[in-house]
């Protein structure tokens, strides 16, 4: 839980320059920052945020939807 906690801080820390608001399962809305996602895969940004869901949340299986255009 601890990793979590560290992996959601630092995410959400960085976030100041260039973010995009994800709403959370529970209303929560997290900004995330663009530029620690770009190099990764949609995948990887999803499991991300499924991983920030559940830590905000406190639920893991949780489907969410991203929208990109």
């Amino acid at each position: 839980m601890m990793k979590k906690t560290i992996l959601l801080g630092a995410l959400l820390a960085a976030g100041v320059v260039c973010a995009f608001p994800f709403r959370t399962s529970c209303g929560i809305v997290l900004q995330i920052n663009e530029e620690g996602i770009k190099e990764m895969s949609y995948g990887q940004v999803v499991n991300t945020l499924k991983l920030m869901n559940g830590v905000t949340c406190g639920t893991t299986n949780v489907g969410i939807v991203v929208y990109n255009h």
